[in-house]
């Protein structure tokens, strides 16, 4: 029998399209793409570093210290208080190196733009304003420091004040936990130094590592905050002997003998200055007049240190003496002195309120502005530890080597 044309063409298509069929399949849609989520509430507290690298010294109690600062903004509208901060080595999950809490964190916390005098330290961080958290973490040898640490802060929130956005109650938390970014501890290895005075009895005052007005110098020079005076130490000669060494009560210490208005009653004035290693003269003051004891002269913020001596010691160290007796520095700019040269005399001229000498290190001879650097003496007796009413001598008085003598340590020189 014939077949039809029509009707092969018709089959075979038929052929085909139930070919297709057996193999297609449906097309699935494409997976959902998840919304991205913020947090559900914000983290008021910005903590940042002050870039001023630390790096370890060695203390007249035998320990290392690492002396940094936190800059920590309240960018919300409660009032904060910082409850528990953490030092942790190399990372969040490494050990607890540091920790400070409650009245320890007041004690070590300074209101930025606050210049009182002494420092005064805050309990509390209003909105908007920033405190600098002074820290001091200490290590018992020098292979225990991390490379660097990062900190656990944790904090409460007060009420919210009136007239906020709507979201600002549910949004701002009324505590918060955080871990900050990482703080290296990389700075320049302290310069080892001679002595910068002679004999005994000689007092760090203002010294490291505390809330001090040395350790509330941190201004605004440069675009930054600057600790200008981190290590700095204010050497003021005492009778050890004397009971009470500090008259709460009077208002007086045991650095005098006589007059207390007359400056040449002072152990400290008119003793020898010494440099501290073979340097050049890069400044010299000396023509400003003595300060009377205990009161303060309005002065330009370059004269604060009164009559004063810069040496450049080499390899980007320079140090600074300040407050030196009238007419009393014995070299010029340009001079070659070898270490322990008398350079001047301890007198009591610039911002000062009895005779004294400030001595620090720093990365320029410009003082306020430069990067104060770390050092340690390399010979020294330890004599103890002043408090208003005595010399605690634990550990044990005697000679130490290649040491930063702390705030309140009392040693002799040479």
């Amino acid at each position: 029998m014939r077949r039809h044309p029509l009707a092969v063409v018709v089959l075979t298509t038929l052929v085909v399209l139930a070919g297709c069929a057996s193999t297609s399949t449906t097309a699935s849609p494409p997976p959902a793409t998840p919304v991205p989520q913020d947090p559900p509430t914000f983290l008021p507290l910005v903590i940042t570093p002050v870039p001023q690298a630390p790096s370890p010294v060695r203390g007249t109690d035998g320990r290392f210290h690492v002396v940094y600062e936190l800059q920590v903004l309240n960018a919300g509208p409660r009032a904060a208080t910082l409850t528990s901060v953490e030092s942790l080595a190399d990372g969040p999950g490494g050990r607890v190196v540091g920790t400070l809490t409650g009245s320890a964190i007041t004690a070590r916390s300074l209101l930025v733009g606050d210049y009182t005098l002494p420092p005064t330290p805050v309990a509390e961080i209003a909105a908007g304003r920033t405190v600098l958290l002074l820290l001091d973490d200490v290590y018992a040898t020098r292979e225990a420091v991390p490379a660097s640490v990062v900190h656990r802060v944790r904090a409460t929130f007060g009420p919210l004040p009136p007239n906020q956005a709507t979201f600002a109650a549910a949004t701002f938390p009324s505590s918060s936990e955080q871990v900050t970014g990482p703080v290296g501890i990389d700075g320049p290895a302290p310069r080892v130094i001679g002595p910068p005075l002679t004999g005994p009895g000689w007092v760090a005052v203002n010294g490291c590592c505390d809330l001090t007005p040395h350790r509330a110098a941190m201004v605004p020079l440069g675009g930054r905050i600057n600790g200008g005076e981190r290590y700095a130490v204010d050497w003021s000669r005492f009778d050890l002997a004397a009971r009470p060494l500090v008259d709460l009560t009077r208002g007086t210490q045991a650095t005098f003998a006589g007059d207390p208005n007359r400056n040449e009653d002072y152990f400290t004035f008119g003793q020898p200055v010494l440099a501290v290693a073979d340097a050049t003269v890069v400044a010299v003051v000396g023509d400003m007049p003595e300060a009377p004891p205990h009161q303060f002269l309005t002065l330009p913020l370059n004269d604060l240190g009164g009559n004063r001596i810069v040496l450049d010691l080499g390899g980007g160290a320079y140090a600074f003496y300040a407050h030196l007796q009238t007419g009393s520095p014995a070299v010029r700019v340009g001079d070659r002195v070898r270490r322990g040269q008398v350079l001047a005399r301890a007198g009591n001229s610039g911002n000062t309120t009895e005779s004294h000498l400030h001595f620090q290190l720093m990365d320029s001879p410009a003082p306020l502005s430069a990067t104060n650097l770390p050092f340690e003496i390399d010979t020294l007796t330890w004599e103890g530890t002043v408090t208003p009413d005595t010399v605690v001598t634990d550990p044990p008085p005697g000679p130490r080597t290649d040491e930063l003598p702390l705030s309140e340590s009392a040693v002799g020189f040479p």
